[in-house]
């Protein structure tokens, strides 16, 4: 699978002050926190979700690597447990002051 040029600027973005990648089979050189830091945005901004046992360095090695991880990938839209629950049904009181026929409070 060719990697998009969006998931390429941001690897390049986080590789600092490495170079840009240029070879598919070039080493990315990132580390743990790079890698999950890699799929919080690919699962938030391209809706792909990276199962825990996908999470092996061996996935994250090159560009051509992490292509061949994300053909098997579908773009996934937000679900509905992204929203909040429903509020209907639950019972709102008000605090309405009554008052008597002289004006005072009851």
């Amino acid at each position: 699978m060719e990697i998009p040029q969006k998931i390429k600027d941001y690897i390049d973005s986080n590789r600092l002050p490495l170079p840009p990648i240029k070879d598919e089979d070039e080493p990315l050189q990132i580390d743990s926190l790079a890698i999950v830091r890699l799929v919080a945005f690919l699962e938030t901004d391209l809706g792909i979700v990276v199962e825990d046992e996908e999470l092996i360095a061996e996935n994250f090695a090159t560009l051509r690597s992490l292509g061949e991880l994300l053909a098997t990938k579908m773009p996934t839209p937000p679900t509905e447990k992204a929203k909040p629950p429903a509020q209907e049904g639950i019972p709102t009181f008000s605090a309405k002051r009554e008052t008597d026929r002289s004006g005072a409070e009851t």
